[in-house]
């Protein structure tokens, strides 16, 4: 499979993108980065894009992102702390 760009820009969701018989890894910038990068502004539109982001962050370490789209009433303070300090 030919690479379009290198292996950490592709985003750590694992969605893809088929054109014609290749199919390919999307890249970060285009797929959950839009929404982790931009959270102030472009929220996901939906649950799987939430959840792909979110797993996107954690794999990447965004604490931010993580406990901006976490309800404060569904994490504890334990979590929450631990995110912080990240």
């Amino acid at each position: 499979m030919s690479r379009s760009a290198p292996v950490s820009d592709f985003c750590p969701c694992g969605r893809t993108h088929t054109q014609g018989r290749q199919t390919q890894p999307i890249a970060y910038a285009a797929c959950c980065g839009r929404f982790i990068d931009h959270y102030a502004d472009t929220a996901a539109p939906d649950a799987e894009h939430l959840m792909r982001s979110r797993y996107s962050a954690f794999v990447r370490e965004d604490a931010a992102y993580l406990l901006a789209t976490w309800h404060p009433d569904t994490r504890s303070e334990e979590h929450t702390s631990e995110l912080q300090s990240r």
